[in-house]
């Protein structure tokens, strides 16, 4: 005995194919730190804060060194004649050649590099909110399709229950037939309903084989194998009324699309600051020198202002680019906004409805209990038939997969309408929570 539980012990431990159940706050952090869609768009954040690093280096200008070569078809004065004017001999050649190093600085007195700089860290505000919409929008999916798992989970139960119960109808129906007690026909009757269940049960497989392959995208593997978690207890209370504006403020959709409407306007006033003049610093330090003459040092400092007064129209069209943007930009934080109060005010509906189901289909559930068990009683003292019964505990079957596709809807709902609200799960929350709790326990027995 001690041999066997030995090794029944080490083959648990050692094989690699026994799985380990995870719930779906779990699933929910694993998705978060596989799903190629959320590391594309740390990635884009990324991306774009570099972008603003950018932005804010045409503040300090730059500084290059530079070497050149000229060739004229007669002398040129190699070593410039400067203040105060001398009579030496000054050194002429026809191919002289010079290097040096310069700095320019841009002054910023249009604002355009602030406009760029201001535009850019919104698109970088956006751009990190787009991180967190797209944790949302992985959630969304994850915990639609592991719903529908627990959902075929709980029918499959029932269905198994179903088959169960047949089958030993089955055996009973048998004996009553050889010995003539009933017809064949109630025999053919039980077979058929078999069928019926072992087929709705392969339908099931492969709804289930499909909603695994999908999971398993999401969190980067060929597939998710992980056994579900059963359905137990009901969503907590939705919280007390608040008004929709109030709560749709954290919904990172709308504070992206915010920020891109703010990067906009930024833009249209780079695009306008075009119109206004330009202001920069050059200093430059150059030693010319010719290929058969002496050269000389020299150094230079240059302010510039400049103005376009004629550049095609490409201005005009610039600033009626940046305008049409910023409108575009408005119009789609406009349609952002509509699209979350709508899908706020379902989510709403449909947590209140899929409330009212499960308490239809848990009332539905007890008359159907309540009936199988009066069937069964009459079954026992020969009243009824094996068919008879069949047909009760069929309908029992149905209500325990309503029920269980009920609840399962209602949880789904409560999902979404945390998402709906720019929040993550409860399941995600509650993970968070657990994880949270046991790392500051484990610190305080360490300490």
């Amino acid at each position: 005995y001690n041999k066997c539980f030995m090794v029944i012990t080490i083959i648990c431990i050692c094989s690699p194919n026994i799985a380990i159940a995870h719930g779906l706050g779990v699933l929910l952090h694993q998705v978060e730190k596989e799903a190629p869609q959320f590391h594309i768009a740390i990635a884009k954040q990324a991306a774009t804060a570099a972008g603003t690093q950018v932005a804010k280096s045409q503040y300090w200008g730059h500084a290059e060194i530079f070497a050149q070569t000229t060739h004229y078809n007669t002398n040129r004065l190699v070593s410039p004649i400067s203040f105060p004017a001398t009579l030496t001999q000054s050194s002429f050649d026809q191919n002289t050649y010079g290097y040096g190093t310069a700095f320019t600085l841009p002054i910023d007195i249009d604002g355009r590099i602030t406009a760029k700089v201001h535009a850019q860290e919104h698109l970088n505000q956006a751009a990190t909110e787009n991180i967190n919409q797209t944790r949302l929008s992985i959630f969304s999916q994850t915990v639609t399709m592991y719903r529908g798992l627990q959902q075929l989970e709980g029918i499959k139960k029932s269905l198994h229950k179903q088959l169960a119960a047949l089958k030993g109808h089955k055996k009973v129906t048998e004996i009553s037939v050889r010995v003539g007690r009933v017809a064949a026909v109630e025999l053919l009757r039980i077979e058929a309903e078999i069928k019926s269940v072992q087929g709705q049960l392969a339908g099931l497989m492969g709804d289930e084989a499909r909603l695994r392959a999908n999971l398993g995208a999401l969190i980067n593997t060929t597939s998710f194998n992980q056994p579900i978690d059963t359905l137990n207890g009901s969503p907590p209370h939705m919280p007390a009324k608040q008004k929709d504006d109030d709560v749709l403020h954290s919904r990172p959709d709308l504070l992206a699309a915010s920020s891109i409407t703010q990067a906009e306007g930024e833009n249209l006033k780079s695009a306008q600051r075009e119109w206004l003049p330009s202001l920069s610093i050059r200093a430059e330090a150059l030693r010319t020198q010719g290929y058969t003459a002496n050269g000389k040092n020299n150094w230079s400092v240059t302010g510039q202002m400049s103005w376009q007064f004629w550049d095609g129209n490409r201005r005009f069209a610039h600033t009626d680019q940046a305008q049409a943007n910023q409108e575009i930009a408005r119009q789609q934080f406009q349609n952002t906004l509509n699209q979350a109060r709508a899908e706020l005010q379902s989510a709403k509906a449909a947590w209140q409805a899929s409330l009212l189901q499960y308490q239809a289909t848990t009332a539905g559930l007890k008359a159907s209990e309540k009936t199988e068990r009066i069937q069964s009683d009459r079954f026992a003292s020969g009243r009824i038939s094996a068919v008879d019964l069949i047909d009760a505990e069929a309908a029992l079957a149905r209500a325990r997969a309503d029920r269980t596709t009920a609840l399962a809807k209602w949880w789904l709902a409560d999902d979404q309408y945390h998402l709906a609200q720019g929040d993550a799960p409860t399941a995600y929350l509650r993970a968070n929570t657990k994880n949270s709790t046991a790392h500051s326990k484990g610190n305080h027995h360490g300490k």
